[in-house]
């Protein structure tokens, strides 16, 4: 087995388990007024950063689907991730509920993942494009998708702790 396989697989348990750990976290606050918290003076709430994880998996299905079957890819939004959370309205919406639609979104994005061979590398190196332009893959998205639950779990601690 090639390591870059083995890797992959790491990074697809990471996947499946994340928002398993982000799910105990949130459901596991017992103080109400950390929900109205932000991360820093103008940063998110627990439900904005809930409704950006659903928004980033959301896209990055769609994304990966392209990328599997050769096609063109998604147009992006071309707004920031600011004005997609803002415009949602998620700041209004129930963490929980939030939660639950993310967890929605992940699990087919996961299981499209965890379906492609791990050792095809042409397939997990196909170039793609990213929002800059520059080069993407399916590999890359991997990587970025597990760092990135792991990053917004961080946020959402540090929005407990106050």
């Amino acid at each position: 087995m090639q390591a870059l396989s083995r890797y992959r697989r790491w990074q697809l348990w990471a996947m499946e388990k994340n928002p398993v750990n982000i799910e105990q976290v949130v459901t596991s606050i017992t103080d109400p007024g950390a929900f109205d918290r932000r991360d820093g003076g103008d940063g998110w709430t627990i439900s904005e950063v809930l409704g950006h994880l659903f928004d980033v998996d959301s896209y990055f299905l769609k994304r990966a689907r392209a990328l599997a079957e050769g096609s063109e890819l998604p147009p992006s939004s071309g707004k920031s991730q600011d004005e997609m959370v803002l415009e949602a309205g998620y700041a209004q919406q129930n963490a929980l509920d939030l939660l639950e639609k993310w967890k929605g979104a992940r699990a087919p994005y996961h299981a499209l993942l965890a379906s492609l061979p791990e050792d095809d590398a042409a397939l997990w190196e196909r170039p793609g494009r990213d929002a800059d332009g520059g080069g993407f893959t399916l590999n890359d998205q991997l990587v970025l998708t597990a760092y990135h639950d792991c990053d917004h779990l961080h946020q959402i601690v540090k929005i407990i702790r106050g």
